[in-house]
């Protein structure tokens, strides 16, 4: 909410009324499902918190793009430098096992691939040393996704890279196509390997059997969502009803919502998505360097579809400063592209030769 203060005193402040009156829909109907329900007061406080925390979608600003890029910066740094020295010290690596300051193992995988774009975009930028300083940079974010252990932290940094490689890079996307169609066609010689085997093990790839499966949450969640369809159980509730699973949440952002305060919240939460990813569809048809600023909003969602990012007011923060700066390369684009070749002509000549 600070963030959306400040950017609202900017003098190059836009505004997005659908994700404003959306925040501030989806918190109404919070509090309106909390007295039907009767949910526990501190459930509701919670809850609210996180659907007001959406109110940072609502605006953005250039002049802002500098806390941003600090921001994702300063965390992506944190973030690796304490997966890399725990997962020094510990004796034999294994899922979970490094503890984590974002609130979820899952989560530090994530936000350090939502950071990865920005690395990438620096590396690009730069030469020299500097250059060099973010590729090994780039590598480490790597290792430590890796180290987590996290099937949805590794399988959004691979769609991260292969969208980064394939847009605009003809020879390293046939390069990529080329080792995938490879390892495919070895997999079963590959799979023999007992290194490979015992890494896929480790990183629960094979021979994983899940506690609860995502299947069994949604389908528990799914019943409950029907039987309260327009206030949900209430917010907080579905720790309640999940306990059985020994988990307190559904696993994905929409269904939690519509779980907590009923279809008519997740409606309003799928149109805010359905919008936040319009962003990558549309700087798809733009250059690389702004199409790889909305990549954060793909590996966001990415985990938002197997776990609950939205339950931790932190994690939304880090949606809304990279929103921030999906949208400011956006406008560039916009403005940059909005000039007629023949303007940008008569910007190189005379005033002379243009008339």
């Amino acid at each position: 909410m600070l963030f959306a203060m400040l950017a609202l005193f900017n003098q190059d402040s836009r505004i997005y009324p659908t994700f404003l009156f959306g925040a501030i829909a989806l918190s109404a109907i919070a509090l309106i499902s909390s007295e039907a329900n009767t949910a526990d007061f501190s459930s509701t406080i919670h809850v609210l918190s996180c659907y007001l925390a959406l109110v940072g979608l609502a605006f953005s600003s250039s002049n802002l793009s500098a806390f941003c890029q600090q921001f994702m910066m300063s965390s992506n740094l944190l973030l690796t430098a304490w997966i890399l020295y725990h997962g020094y010290n510990v004796e034999t690596i294994a899922a979970w096992q490094i503890t984590n300051p974002s609130g979820a193992g899952n989560l530090m995988a994530t936000q350090i691939n939502m950071t990865l774009p920005l690395v990438l975009s620096r590396a690009t930028q730069s030469s020299g040393f500097v250059k060099f300083v973010y590729l090994m940079l780039l590598m480490l974010n790597c290792v430590a996704v890796l180290l987590m252990m996290s099937r949805n932290g590794i399988g959004s940094m691979l769609i991260v890279m292969t969208l980064y490689i394939l847009f605009n890079n003809k020879r390293m996307a046939v390069t990529f196509i080329a080792v995938i169609c490879a390892a495919v066609a070895y997999s079963d010689s590959i799979m023999r390997m007992p290194f490979v085997f015992d890494l896929l093990i480790k990183l629960r790839l094979v021979n994983f059997v899940p506690k609860a499966p995502r299947s069994v949450i949604w389908q528990i969640s799914i019943d409950h969502i029907f039987a309260n369809k327009l206030l949900g159980v209430g917010p907080g509730e579905p720790r309640k009803f999940l306990s059985v699973l020994d988990i307190y949440h559904a696993h994905n952002n929409i269904i939690q919502v519509a779980f907590e305060t009923g279809l008519p919240s997740a409606a309003i939460l799928a149109l805010m998505v359905a919008l936040l990813l319009w962003l990558p569809c549309r700087m798809s048809f733009s250059s690389r360097q702004n199409f790889v600023r909305t990549l954060p909003i793909v590996a966001y969602m990415t985990f938002a579809w197997t776990g609950a990012p939205l339950a931790l007011p932190g994690a939304t923060l880090f949606l809304v400063a990279c929103v921030n700066e999906a949208r400011v390369a956006m406008y560039h684009s916009k403005d940059h592209n909005s000039v007629p070749p023949w303007r940008a002509e008569c910007h190189s000549n005379s005033e002379r030769s243009c008339e």
